[in-house]
């Protein structure tokens, strides 16, 4: 048994001598993450504050069994630079494949088999510098031979509206980081708990799957689609954009739902006029399961989507939006809120591209009171934005996160590559051309593999990631999922509708892990209470405690948690302390001391 803490030192355990076996003293700062393999017992890995990934032999030597996997740290070159490692999983169905979690959105998956060791001291012995390694990356002098960055061992997954974000979170004071990784069991899926955010699951098996912007619902429509798709007829001067009567009839009888799949939307479309955003999207998505092919559906989400309009919402309407579209070209309403969308995340360019498209398809409608409004407000934002180009030149070539455009790099990547430079004793000048060229050029690969980040594949709302950087999330079995949270709860999502099916108080003030028992029907949770608590399913009604650990009002503690997340640090610490002023008159005091603050 492996056990770190922040104390920065590892320590290994022999259960069944009940003794320690090796103490590991590589880490300059707190240990985040121990992970190990099932089919690789005499190893495991840890990632840490000080940037880096180690992985650890329990055969060798304490002072050889420790070596460097990954490193973030500021003497490394690597796509992002001073950062701390937040958390990492291996995947068990085929553990050569490792997750890492750092101080951004991003997931990188990692082919361990491609990357080559490279020897640490221990702290004790090193001088001032982290490791006796000399300046080099991971993979750099290999991947130069022949500079293809498909040859990469690398793959970004991100929510597809937040590399463009982030410093907009940043001048926020709001971080995003991920907190927990995981797979699932067969190893297709990778589960991402976003601090500041939302959880996310990504679907491993479909690389293919990029963030979503205009120019993907571009390739919808060929030429034969600008033609005229409604008949002439007054132009509505209302603040909505209504289907036609032929457009309706068509609609139904093309896309009929079922008769529980009609009750659903007639109780989403009932709490959405009561403005219950909440219950209305958890009807749809059960609908959506039942009628997936129902661009009625899709579009009436994503109205809603972006009436609640928490993190992540208008992008998820902009999706829903195109799936609409997919199943019928012809839906003037999921059209017009696609511009709308892309307006509302900030990418007015390609809103008004867009909303041109719409006029063009639409030229009844291209006259509304709401399609004008829409043109002034696309108009203002670009002639904004314009104004404020100049000065935000320097500030996005200085930002290692920014998503940009890469036919730059990719052509430097080409020139260089078709030179491509090789290593060896011929060329006494080899070595200081290829640092000379180095950082430039994996930079340029980082971003492109960067440019082509997955998107995810579900999105799970209502918990709290925010005052802890270790926050889990995991599967359970294969049809649930669940996460902690900083009101004390924790939540369990049915992983297919996306809707919350129990919260459960585990701790009084936050829960940070959330464990299955690998084979049996338990979780166990834990948090800043000195207590760990086991849960499993109980059909016993006479159980007090267990109600009492129930949350009835989940629609209050989700609203909340809303808030909290997107409030500034010092107001979020005020909402704390007024909730949980009770926390120092109880027993045990466990909370008192916060030790995994977030970094």
């Amino acid at each position: 048994m492996a056990s770190a803490a922040a104390d920065r030192d590892i320590y290994v355990y022999d259960v069944n001598k009940n003794q320690t076996i090796n103490e590991i003293h590589s880490h300059l700062n707190r240990v985040k993450r121990i992970e190990t393999a099932q089919d690789s017992p005499f190893l495991f890995w840890s990632c840490a504050e000080d940037g880096f990934v180690l992985q650890h032999d329990i055969r060798c030597k304490p002072s050889e069994a420790s070596s460097v996997l990954l490193s973030f740290s500021s003497t490394e070159l690597g796509d992002i630079k001073n950062s701390e490692a937040k958390c990492l999983a291996i995947n068990q169905a085929r553990s050569e494949y490792m997750a890492v979690g750092l101080s951004d959105p991003f997931a990188r998956i990692y082919d361990r088999r491609m990357i080559d060791l490279r020897p640490i001291r221990p702290r004790n012995s090193q001088s001032g510098s982290t490791t006796e390694i000399n300046k080099k990356n991971l993979f750099e002098y290999k991947l130069l031979e022949f500079i293809d960055p498909s040859t990469v061992p690398l793959t970004y997954y991100v929510p597809g509206h937040l590399p463009k974000r982030i410093d907009e979170y940043r001048r926020r004071m709001k971080t995003l980081s991920i907190t927990f990784l995981s797979f699932n069991s067969n190893g297709t899926e990778l589960l991402a708990n976003l601090g500041g955010e939302q959880l996310y699951l990504f679907n491993l098996c479909d690389e293919s799957s990029s963030p979503v912007k205009y120019d993907t619902y571009k390739t919808l429509f060929d030429k034969s689609d600008l033609i005229e798709v409604l008949p002439a007829s007054k132009s509505s001067s209302s603040e909505t954009i209504p289907d036609t009567d032929s457009q309706k009839t068509n609609n139904k009888k093309k896309y009929k739902l079922s008769p529980k799949a009609e009750a659903l939307k007639l109780k989403a479309n009932a709490s959405f006029e009561e403005q219950n955003y909440v219950e209305a999207i958890d009807y749809y998505n059960q609908a959506i399961i039942l009628a997936e092919n129902s661009p009625i559906l899709y579009g009436n989400r994503a109205a809603t989507l972006m009436k609640r309009n928490w993190d992540g919402d208008v992008y998820s309407a902009m999706r829903d939006c195109y799936k609409a579209l997919m199943f019928d070209k012809t839906h003037l309403k999921s059209h017009f809120r696609l511009a709308k969308c892309l307006n509302d995340l900030k990418w007015h360019q390609e809103a008004k591209e867009c909303l041109n498209f719409f006029c063009k398809r639409f030229p009844d409608y291209a006259k509304s009171q709401a399609c004008e409004n829409l043109v002034k407000d696309i108009e203002k934002a670009l002639k904004s934005s314009k104004n404020k180009e100049d000065s935000a030149d320097d500030e996005h070539e200085n930002s290692d996160t920014e998503w940009t455009t890469m036919s730059e790099s990719e052509s430097e990547i080409s020139d260089i590559s078709n030179k491509k430079p090789k290593l060896n004793g011929n060329e006494s000048d080899s070595n200081e051309s290829l640092s000379a060229n180095n950082d430039k050029i994996l930079k340029n690969i980082y971003y492109q593999k960067k440019s082509r980040a997955v998107d995810f594949n579900s999105r799970y709302c209502g918990h709290c990631n925010v005052a802890t950087d270790i926050k889990e999330a995991n599967f359970i079995g294969d049809n649930f999922i669940a996460a902690g949270s900083d009101d004390g709860s924790f939540f369990i999502w049915d992983k297919k509708t996306s809707n919350i099916v129990k919260v459960l108080r585990g701790d009084e003030s936050i829960v940070n892990c959330v464990q299955p028992h690998p084979y049996s029907c338990y979780i166990a949770t834990s948090g800043i209470d000195s207590e760990i608590r086991l849960w499993s399913p109980n059909f016993d009604e006479a159980l007090t405690d267990e109600e009492d650990r129930v949350v009835n009002d989940v629609k209050s503690a989700v609203l909340n948690n809303q808030v909290k997340m997107n409030s500034h640090p010092f107001e979020y610490l005020f909402l704390n302390l007024t909730q949980n002023a009770n926390w120092n008159t109880e027993e045990g005091g466990g909370h008192q001391n916060l030790e995994c603050r977030p970094s």
